[in-house]
């Protein structure tokens, strides 16, 4: 049912910069159902319910639904048009996308976290809202009653299917380890010596554990965002809950070689070994079995191996089940930089 509240949409600001698309805003929308996704290319939860969002712009474009992704970058490298470009093609985004990257339209909304949607009707009211994942059904139909709304001729089409079996019905979801942040800002490092920002460290893992923290072994620097490998390996290590384990990272947090390129970035005398990061994933000691590895972990000669070649989110764990586990990710590459852990907890009912 969709929300009686009547809450006028703020319309977005005259210089935002759009891809996929020339500017627009809601005035000339007026009179088409709008639905407004603010996401980020790395975040999990944003990555979880993209498909959904696609799917509805296919199923109901047609029928006066607009569907516009507000980007709203979580770090900096993702303020950089190229690399949301690669994202959009990545995840089959075709509708507008409007770049937040000074939080404009998430300050206009009062915007919480992501993902975020906003139903907007034919008049320009804001009739539905949710922070998160999850309620895809009650999002469709929402969208179904707006449309219905501004044209009684709608016929609504069969409803979405579950795109992964962890969001059907009956789905149980735990409470999973908290993202575990990098850089000395919000970073749970567990090492006694700490952050030192923007100093490099020689950290020593003694291999006690405790929740919620990670541990570095090797000569790391802290920046405000990310901790980067100044030496050329080491290692970072973890103890979690959770059925899956993902990774932000980069070959680089240097914004110069991430804005040059890789080829660039050699160019002006940066070490290739810094832009071929390697990272091989070991769980529990031993090395990370297929059975429980992750979309984006590849075997070489018999290794668990990840290697990065862009900033993105990386897929690093998917277990069989809610599992407690030991991470330890052996890095090698001058540079590589380390932004976030997430972890996700739903599995399927059987």
């Amino acid at each position: 049912m969709l929300d009686q509240q009547l809450v006028r949409a703020p319309d977005f600001p005259d210089n935002a910069r759009w891809v996929n698309s020339k500017p627009l805003s809601l005035r000339e929308l007026r009179g088409k159902v709008v639905l407004i996704d603010f996401w980020d290319y790395t975040c999990v939860n944003c990555i979880h319910t993209l498909p959904y969002v696609v799917e509805w712009d296919s199923k109901y474009r047609h029928s006066g639904l607009v569907t516009i992704g507000v980007h709203a970058p979580e770090f900096s490298f993702a303020r950089e048009t190229r690399q949301v470009e690669r994202a959009l093609a990545e995840f089959n985004i075709t509708y507008p996308v409007v770049l937040d990257n000074d939080y404009a339209i998430w300050q206009a909304y009062g915007n919480q976290g992501w993902p975020s949607k906003y139903l907007i009707d034919a008049k320009g009211y804001i009739r539905y809202q949710h922070m998160g994942e999850g309620e895809y059904l009650a999002a469709e139909l929402a969208i179904q009653a707006a449309l219905r709304e501004a044209d009684p001729n709608f016929r609504p089409l069969p409803l979405t299917i579950p795109v992964r079996p962890e969001d059907a019905p009956g789905a149980l979801c735990y409470r999973p380890t908290p993202e575990l942040y990098c850089g000395y800002e919000r970073g749970s490092l567990g090492n006694p010596e700490g952050f030192a920002p923007g100093v490099v460290v020689l950290y020593m893992d003694r291999g006690e554990r405790e929740p919620n923290k990670f541990y570095l072994h090797g000569a790391w620097r802290a920046r405000e965002e990310y901790t980067e490998l100044a030496g050329s390996h080491g290692h970072v290590a973890l103890r979690y809950k959770a059925r899956d384990v993902n990774l932000v990272l980069s070959p680089t947090g240097d914004p110069v070689e991430l804005m040059l390129g890789l080829q660039g970035a050699q160019l002006i005398g940066a070490d290739p070994a810094a832009q071929q990061p390697r990272v091989t994933v070991y769980q529990d000691g031993a090395m990370l079995l297929p059975t429980n590895a992750g979309g984006d972990v590849q075997y070489i000669d018999g290794d668990a191996v990840l290697t990065p070649d862009r900033p993105r989110m990386a897929r690093l764990v998917s277990n069989p089940d809610f599992e407690e586990h030991e991470l330890r990710l052996e890095v090698r590459g001058k540079g590589t930089a380390l932004f976030t852990f997430t972890f996700t907890t739903c599995v399927a009912h059987e």
